[in-house]
């Protein structure tokens, strides 16, 4: 039987290309600010705040989570806090 051929490489990422794509929404937000006379800008920060707590409870819970995991299993009679406490 004929081995299967080697999948070629992906090619590698770069960082040009999210250089040129943050530019680019920045160039297109202040177009849109401006054109709208300043409703726009209101809409993007409340979006960004929005997305800026979806991240931070992300990291949070995520950092704590992964602490709980590796630390080995939860029973109903060992607390939360005895696992946080042994991690020191």
């Amino acid at each position: 039987m004929p081995l299967k051929p080697e999948p070629p490489e992906k090619p590698r990422g770069s960082w040009l290309a999210i250089l040129l794509m943050g530019s680019g929404a920045l160039a297109v937000v202040v177009i849109l600010t401006f054109l709208t006379l300043g409703f726009f800008g209101p809409i993007v920060v409340l979006g960004l705040v929005i997305f800026g707590v979806i991240g931070l409870q992300y990291l949070v819970w995520g950092w704590l989570f992964e602490r709980i995991y590796r630390s080995g299993t939860v029973t109903d009679e060992q607390p939360l806090h005895s696992i946080d406490e042994r991690n020191r």
